[in-house]
């Protein structure tokens, strides 16, 4: 992933000659959005060199149906937590695995959330 890579050092640059100081307000803006770029762009790189993750087309048959997860944030201590969409229809809640805080899942009413 040279190319983001490049994008962002060059914003980097930018960043840098803008006059900002990375101490001052604006400085640490940018800079925080550029070291969540890195990350990102790390990722990125990380998910499309694992082939584990790749599946041809000869991987799957007809039965085989693509598994959708959900993601949310623990009201309790912001862990996010990643739900299959089985659960989500099966499990009424779930237990936080960072706190334990429990979760509702599948719920369609939304006066029936308890937090």
């Amino acid at each position: 992933m040279e190319y983001f890579e490049k994008k962002i050092t060059y914003l980097r640059g930018l960043c840098d000659g803008s006059g900002f100081p990375e101490e001052s307000k604006e400085g640490k803006i940018f800079h925080g959005i550029l070291d969540v770029l890195d990350d990102m762009a790390f990722m990125l790189e990380t998910f499309m060199d694992d082939e584990d993750m790749v599946m041809d087309d000869e991987d799957m048959d007809e039965t085989d149906e693509p598994i959708f997860f959900y993601s949310f944030i623990c009201p309790n201590c912001g862990e996010e937590i990643d739900v299959d969409e089985e659960t989500m229809e099966t499990e009424k809640e779930i237990a936080c695995p960072g706190c334990g805080n429990s979760i509702p899942m599948g719920t369609a009413d939304i006066d029936e959330l308890k937090f």
